[in-house]
């Protein structure tokens, strides 16, 4: 009578540890790619938010016979009133938003005076997903305030609009340097932009990373945007939470190059989390990716300054 040994099914441990190891190596393959996948389709989110504002702002000029302006303000005593963001959010199919901030009647320092009620405080911590690049991190509502008194956190944009193309750290407040598109009551039309509109930037983004220490944190202390507009013009500071200087290069770290934390020069300039550059609206409509490399004191200059004769042809 023969018998029949039986064995026993299965995986040795060195099988085991030669498995794990390969789905290890599959896993380690596959996940930068996966990750690529994703922040492309973020980068294209984002561009596709850039190409939404520029048809808006070409309906805006359609209807108003000019560009918005980077931002308004009451010719009596020159406070702001409210952003270029705002001005466009009819075209932008945020007319709810729009109307029931009524701009032309409800000025913007009236909406956080002491007297501003939490309906006017949410209304202006509204979340925009047209205003938000998908990469950026930021947070709802800014962290930092407002202005100086009756202060709150208002709520977050990451695009910004280029208002001046000089070479050194002026300020927008008084249309110094403004020789880009945007600024205080500018109102411009597309001929006053001899360029050409698709040899102009008009508007970049600006990620909340790009906030650095600050010794004064409601003036300068801020990353990214805000889609409302600027509470005061009586600081340096204050145009940059909804304009762009061209001083200030894509993704340049001014803190660690100037050893300076005082100035917010971080929070000024255009940045993004995409690898290697920022999206940018060009005047006709189109949106290109423009490298942090790009050529800073003649090249990037002169795609911001509308009517300088420069005329780029690759960057």
């Amino acid at each position: 009578m023969s018998s029949t040994t039986l064995r026993r099914q299965g995986f040795t441990l060195v099988e085991l540890l030669v498995v794990i190891a390969i789905i290890g190596v599959l896993i380690a393959l596959l996940l930068p790619a996966v990750q690529q996948a994703r922040e492309a389709a973020r980068r294209m989110q984002c561009n596709n938010n850039l190409k939404q504002i520029g048809l808006a702002i070409h309906n805006y000029h359609d209807t108003h016979k000019s560009l918005p302006a980077g931002y308004q303000y009451d010719a009596d005593n020159l406070v702001p009133i409210y952003g270029w963001a705002v001005a466009i959010m009819p075209f932008m199919e945020l007319n709810n938003l729009y109307e029931t901030l009524d701009p032309n009647h409800i000025p913007l320092r009236q909406r956080y005076t002491s007297s501003f009620t939490a309906t006017d405080k949410q209304l202006l911590q509204t979340r925009i997903d047209a205003y938000r690049c998908p990469s950026d991190i930021a947070k709802d509502a800014h962290e930092f305030v407002f202005a100086a008194t009756d202060y709150f956190y208002p709520g977050t944009s990451n695009y910004v609009a280029y208002g001046g193309a000089g070479t050194t750290s002026v300020t927008l407040r008084n249309n110094n340097d403004a020789h880009g598109t945007f600024y205080g009551a500018s109102y411009l039309k597309f001929r006053d932009i001899t360029d050409g509109t698709s040899n102009t930037f008009f508007v970049g983004e600006r990620d909340a990373s790009r906030v650095g220490p600050s010794s004064s944190g409601f003036t300068t202390n801020f990353g990214a945007a805000v889609w409302a507009g600027v509470a005061s013009r009586n600081n340096a500071h204050r145009p940059y939470r909804t304009l762009t200087h061209a001083v200030y290069r894509p993704n340049y770290d001014y803190v660690a190059a100037l050893n300076d934390e005082s100035n917010g020069y971080n929070g000024r300039g255009v940045s993004s989390l995409h690898p290697g550059g920022v999206n940018v609206l060009l005047g006709d409509g189109s949106v290109q990716f423009v490298s942090e490399t790009i050529e800073h004191y003649y090249t990037y200059r002169y795609m911001v300054w509308r009517n300088d004769g420069n005329v780029v042809s690759e960057y």
